[in-house]
């Protein structure tokens, strides 16, 4: 057998496989899993075609084809993988300590090195609601040659990433909001300097540090931030609460994230696919159905459902409808016709023709 062929009867032999209610529940499971994977792993934007071909795509071409099964179908791989997903989101990112963070080393913020290096926070996740240690090294060292001296270290902590206030453009008003100060205008060499607090639980924290100098040729205040490694504006953390209390925290924005992206797409591809396939079926039927009798001079145009009304007409032996005597089908039953006999002449009256007057 040429491996072409040994394809064709594998594939043929998975098509029958999926066409069983198990090979259904295989696919139900393809379909949790790979919406679970590339969301988690590839992002929203990329869950949607991946949805779309193994929960739609692959189940249409197994034999599923039933609109109702297959919305059944993405129904169901939505609702399992939104929990699944966030229980995994939970431990493999949220709940996995952040790496310390530096400033800038890059002037105005730096020279040679960053003026806050370091900052990280222990413990990372408590069941409670701490106390969490925020500690940083200081380095005045490194503070750009116009610099007047540090004038104090600040450490923000939210709900909110990377907010310095009350207020942010990226989070509703409202949330969690803790902000914490000490001086540095005494601080010539490098120092640890820390914050021990405890936050409400059970939250997912975000936090920033910032500390400050007067530029020598201006006057004006310069601010030095963190920059973390993750590119947000913030650094993650700590987590106050257990693991179940963070997966409840973080499972309504990632069902909200994958009925919006995934979902609605899958659904209007559904909607697509119906459209499509009723389409084909009135093609289907148009092609099926024989051509129309044109209509013989000296004939109604229309068709009455009682009672032939000429010649040219007879009824249907099935629902008594009017039809044209060379008919093959019904028009309003679709019930097969007879044929009609041929035509034989009028007949003759006994005793010969008639003679003539």
């Amino acid at each position: 057998m040429s491996q072409s062929a040994g394809d064709k009867s594998l594939f043929a032999g998975l098509r029958r496989f999926f066409a069983t209610r198990e090979g259904l529940l295989v696919l139900v499971a393809v379909a949790i899993l790979t919406l679970t994977g590339s969301f988690l792993y590839l992002g929203p934007f990329l869950a949607i075609v991946a949805f779309l071909l193994f929960g739609l795509a692959v189940p249409i071409y197994a034999g599923w084809k039933r609109p109702r099964l297959l919305a059944v179908l993405g129904l169901t791989a939505l609702l399992i993988a939104g929990p699944l997903t966030s229980v995994l989101y939970v431990g493999t990112v949220v709940r996995v300590p952040s790496a310390s963070a530096d400033s800038s080393s890059v002037a105005p913020y730096g020279n040679g090195g960053p003026v806050l290096q370091g900052a990280q926070v222990a413990p990372f996740t408590s069941d409670g609601n701490g106390p969490f240690n925020f500690s940083v090294t200081v380095n005045p060292q490194y503070l750009p040659a116009n610099a007047s001296g540090l004038l104090w270290l600040d450490l923000f902590v939210s709900t909110c990433p990377g907010a310095t206030g009350n207020s942010s453009p990226y989070c509703q008003s409202g949330y969690p909001f803790y902000s914490f100060n000490q001086s540095l205008t005494n601080v010539s060499q490098a120092t640890v300097r820390s914050f021990s607090i405890h936050l409400p639980a059970p939250n997912v924290w975000w936090w920033q540090m910032a500390t400050a100098y007067v530029a020598h040729g201006n006057g004006s205040i310069v601010w030095i931030f963190l920059a973390p490694s993750s590119g947000y504006s913030g650094i993650q953390g700590p987590i106050s609460g257990d693991f179940l209390s963070t997966v409840s925290i973080v499972l309504l924005p990632v069902y909200i994230d994958m009925l919006i992206y995934p979902g609605i797409v899958f659904f209007l591809g559904l909607i697509v696919y119906v459209y499509l396939k009723r389409r084909q079926s009135r093609r289907a039927a148009g092609r099926a159905t024989p051509p129309e009798t044109p209509i013989l001079a000296g004939t109604a145009p229309g068709r009455p459902e009682t009672g032939p009304s000429g010649p040219n007409e007879r009824a249907c032996p099935n629902c008594q409808a009017v039809v044209y005597a060379n008919e093959a089908n019904c028009w309003k039953c679709g019930a097969a016709l007879p044929p009609v006999a041929a035509a034989a002449g009028p007949a003759l009256p006994s005793g010969g023709p008639p003679s003539k007057p």
